[in-house]
């Protein structure tokens, strides 16, 4: 494994020249390359775990993963968040079998040790079997080093040494900022996920997510059916092929964002609902800043989290060429419910497992993983507007909504740490 790794530095796989950006086709294949990742990115940074409302009350659990390892994440019965791997101290078994639940001990299916939320052994059963002076202080479940939250999204990291969380989002945090004051003074609760799978590497997903070039090609017959009936995104669809109003976003961190278009706010809803929730909103933050609220906008917090107006997005990596991709709808606590259906109406008819972009979309990175076993075919190029986006101090580029920026802030930082010697 490491002949064909060292004979194709990682480093060597992103090339940005003055002119053109292109990626080796060799990034999105192989069982080495995924291993790598796995070590150099999802075990080295920040991973999204969940969010606030999943685990609001103690002994709330949710089990998740971080890249490839399982991981359950739970509120402690003292108000804490924990997270630690999903196997049982005493013999490695999968402890916690549900996917989200309340719970005042996990207990192993295999030999009944229990351990509390927070990850403590609390009970071996016939104890006396074992040796006199037997060490229980290093049979707790093995915890996830480091634990933040911003906004209510928490993130753990087996860094220990990480940076901490609102250094990490960098810029992107102005536009979790935006999406947190969607709520109006309230909080967001998330629904349960749709789920759907693809064969294809989970980098398609990631830099598709703020793509504003494809949505004209891909999702033309969607958009051509959509005129013909309202619902929560009419009237969105594209003039025309390309799209050059709005904007795209890289960070130097990695992430990146898409953002235009009229609010999602504005089909199914009785316009004196819309009308309040309007002015709630500029109650809160004045007209203006009202305006870029209301604006769509779509964004990925490198690697694998997507944020939309109405949706969180995880891209869960399951092998270099499956990935399996959770979809949580975005309620707002205490909001008429006519705003809330609207946002479950959108996760069901848009961007959720039988919404209809996402079949197109999956369609498309199952073709392209197909395409790119040719070994004879080494580069993929993302050079729309190189040479014509801007370049903040900050190091943000800004590009207009059909513009590859987002995806070469993607490749640059999975370019930095897969290049990494640690």
């Amino acid at each position: 494994m490491n002949v064909r790794l060292e004979s194709r530095p990682f480093a060597s796989m992103v090339d940005e020249q003055p002119n053109e950006f292109r990626v080796a086709t060799a990034a999105y294949r192989g069982p080495e390359i995924f291993e790598q990742e796995m070590e150099k990115i999802f075990y080295r940074t920040w991973i999204y775990l969940c969010h606030e409302s999943e685990i609001a009350e103690p002994g709330d659990f949710k089990s998740t993963q971080i890249g490839t390892r399982p991981v359950v994440v739970a509120r402690g019965r003292e108000g804490g968040v924990h997270a630690f791997l999903n196997a049982c101290a005493h013999r490695g078994a999968t402890l916690c079998r549900e996917e989200k639940g309340n719970t005042r001990s996990f207990v192993c299916p295999y030999h009944g040790w229990s351990f509390r939320p927070s990850g403590e052994l609390l009970g071996i059963p016939d104890e006396a079997r074992y040796p006199t002076g037997f060490d229980k202080s290093d049979k707790n479940l093995r915890p996830v080093p480091r634990i933040a939250s911003y906004g209510g999204l928490i993130f753990g990291s087996f860094n220990p040494g990480v940076e901490d969380l609102e250094t990490f989002l960098g810029g992107a945090r102005r536009h979790i900022d935006i999406w947190l004051k969607r709520a109006a003074g309230s909080r967001y609760r998330l629904a349960t996920s749709h789920k759907y799978g693809f064969n294809g590497n989970w980098k398609f997903q990631a830099e598709n997510v703020h793509d504003g070039y494809h949505p004209g090609f891909v999702h033309k017959s969607a958009f051509n059916t959509v005129r013909k009936f309202d619902g929560s995104f009419e009237n969105r669809e594209l003039k025309a092929s390309v799209r050059q109003q709005g904007h795209t976003r890289g960070y130097p961190e990695g992430h990146g964002t898409l953002e235009a278009g009229a609010p999602l706010e504005s089909g199914g809803i009785d316009p004196r609902v819309r009308q309040a929730y309007n002015d709630q909103l500029k109650t809160l933050y004045g007209e203006d800043e009202t305006a870029e609220i209301l604006t769509n906008r779509q964004f990925l917090i490198f690697p694998n989290l997507v944020i939309f107006d109405f949706n969180i997005r995880v891209v869960q990596p399951i092998a270099h060429d499956r990935t399996e991709v959770y979809s949580y709808p975005v309620m707002i606590e205490d909001a008429h419910e006519q705003l809330n259906a609207n946002r479950m109406l959108d996760a069901q008819t848009r961007v959720g497992t039988a919404g209809i972009l996402s079949a197109d979309d999956i369609d498309v990175f199952a073709g392209n993983q197909n395409a790119l076993k040719a070994n004879c075919f080494d580069w993929i190029t993302l050079s729309r507007g190189l040479d014509k986006e801007e370049i903040l101090p900050c190091g943000e580029h800004v590009g207009v909504y059909s513009d590859e920026t987002p995806q070469r802030a993607f490749w640059r930082a999975w370019r930095s740490k897969m290049a990494s010697a640690r």
